[in-house]
């Protein structure tokens, strides 16, 4: 997973700061409007994953960034035809993620991490099914919030000083980077909420 993370944050880092405009729009239109295309991101989400698993397992290998192309597309294309059922399990895989983070950072033994991930995991799947339009909701903010912050970070990274600061303030804080995706991503899922309530529209 950090793996990933510090072989996109190169990329952006190559990357023209230009690069930044269509992220950030890109993530600012999943942000306000994700909702209307929810069956588009849950499937994107599924090949994102594919994707980051993939590079884990290959992080070393010359041809890490096809490897990762051809697992997130069949993923995608997996995840694409039992829509309604992707979405519980993805609402199951992002709260068994989030659990096994916290029990990472907690310092827990392994073999709780995995068990403690598999129990929330599979009680937000269940969570997931009753409450549908709220796992949509906030699988599409959290898109948004990511291409925002990556579009940010391109734009960053052309400045060493503040790019040095803001990697500084990561490393010796946890938190740092998980606040600031989380910020965009509670804006986006009251605003989003706001709206299918105002339109009273049923996912």
């Amino acid at each position: 997973m950090l793996g990933s993370l510090e072989d996109w944050i190169s990329f952006l880092r190559d990357s023209s700061s230009a690069s930044g405009i269509p992220l950030i729009i890109a993530g600012t239109a999943l942000a306000l409007f994700g909702w209307r295309l929810w069956k588009f991101c849950v499937v994107l989400c599924f090949g994102l994953i594919g994707a980051g698993v993939a590079t884990c397992f290959v992080h070393e290998a010359p041809d890490r960034w096809l490897v990762a192309f051809v697992s997130g597309a069949a993923l995608a294309a997996i995840s694409s035809w039992p829509i309604n059922y992707s979405v519980s399990f993805l609402g199951g895989i992002i709260g068994g993620a989030i659990g096994y983070f916290y029990l990472e950072f907690l310092q827990a033994d392994p073999i709780i991490q995995w068990a403690g991930a598999g129990v929330i995991g599979l009680a937000c799947t269940g969570m997931a099914v009753i409450n549908k339009r709220k796992v949509v909701i906030l699988v599409t903010a959290f898109l948004g919030a990511i291409l925002i912050i990556s579009g940010l970070t391109a734009w960053i990274v052309s400045s060493p000083e503040l790019f040095g600061t803001f990697r500084s303030m990561s490393s010796t804080c946890a938190i740092v980077v998980p606040f600031v995706l989380l910020v965009p991503t509670v804006m986006s899922c009251f605003y989003q909420m706001a709206e299918v309530r105002r339109l009273q529209i049923e996912l």
